[in-house]
């Protein structure tokens, strides 16, 4: 008999549409004949909740999250899959959670030693020029972003204080708390991790070369990068790239799979953030690192599919 393997998808953040690339490239590459393939659409009106309705109506033996953004990654659909005990693809309740909120994530990480950017939390309705002298004191240039945003959308850089003026203005209406950090000069790099029979395992490091100041929206799913390809840093830096991306995953307490963004400077590797729900489109960096490490990308998704069935089985014996 088939596993029952659900997709779920679309969503109402503003990564809808690359959770609907994510979708396809899983319907394109996982394998038919092992799997008896359906798929909801979670739809962009929150006040609609058929989609729940619909879960419970398949069954499923397992859920495929490809979900990016807002509910589907902040441990919020985790904890409704956990309640219907159906199993899924990805990381628990708690790890979303920290993973989605940038400066939670960040906090921790430094607790544990992990090098990441300095920065400053503003909340939401507060008035950033109360903290002025703190968010200077950092230095400019400044990256500007919405705390729990991803796909490097409203991303901004502030090179001085008409600058970070002019992007607090351009993210006053996002709902969301605003996260000021260092912006580090240097090369950007991504390593994709994730378990296999109880083991951790690393893909290759990518650099990521970009045409902007930062890897955007635009060359991450619309253009084409300069580069995305097997890193050329000294073994010695991938080497420690490598163990600074375990440890965030274990120290997020992530599962499944993950994808660590970081960026190399004067040979100090800086942490960006952990993806605990990372894109898969055609032109995303993890299938590439999958790939690139040798690897078709439909054993990767049986493998996710397999470890996790694996998981629930063994804890409930």
């Amino acid at each position: 008999m088939k596993t029952k393997v659900l997709i779920l998808y679309g969503g109402y953040s503003k990564e809808r549409e690359i959770s609907f690339m994510t979708a396809q490239k899983i319907l394109d590459n996982i394998d038919y004949d092992k799997y008896e393939v359906s798929k909801i659409e979670v739809p962009y009106n929150k006040e609609n909740t058929e989609w729940v309705s619909n879960i419970i109506k398949i069954k499923p033996d397992i859920v495929f999250i490809a979900l990016h953004g807002g509910d589907g990654e902040n441990g919020a659909v985790q904890g409704l899959l956990d309640c219907l005990s159906i199993p899924y693809t990805g990381s628990s309740v708690l790890a979303s959670a920290i993973a989605m909120n940038k400066y939670v994530a960040k906090s921790i990480m430094r607790l544990n030693y992990i090098p990441v950017p300095a920065d400053i939390l503003i909340r939401k309705n507060m008035d950033y020029t109360e903290v002025l002298d703190k968010i200077t004191q950092i230095g400019f240039p400044l990256v500007l972003k919405p705390n729990s945003g991803g796909s490097s959308i409203d991303i901004y850089v502030a090179n001085n204080i008409d600058e970070l003026a002019n992007a607090m203005d351009k993210l006053s209406d996002v709902d969301d708390d605003i996260l000021i950090e260092k912006f580090i000069s240097g090369r950007e790099v991504t390593c994709g991790i994730f378990e296999d029979k109880g083991k951790l395992n690393v893909t290759s490091v990518l650099d990521i070369g970009t045409k902007s100041k930062f890897y955007n929206y635009s060359e991450k799913y619309e253009g084409e990068t300069s580069f995305a390809d097997i890193s050329t840093l000294p073994d010695y830096l991938q080497s420690m790239i490598k163990q600074i991306a375990k440890k965030v995953f274990l120290t997020v307490n992530a599962k499944g799979y993950a994808c660590v963004d970081m960026i190399v400077s004067e040979e100090q590797v800086y942490v960006l953030e952990i993806n605990t729900l990372p894109g898969m489109t055609v032109k995303s960096l993890l299938p590439k690192a999958v790939e690139k490490s040798g690897n078709p990308f439909s054993s990767f998704i049986d493998m996710l599919i397999d470890n996790e069935l694996k998981r629930v089985k063994s804890t409930y014996k």
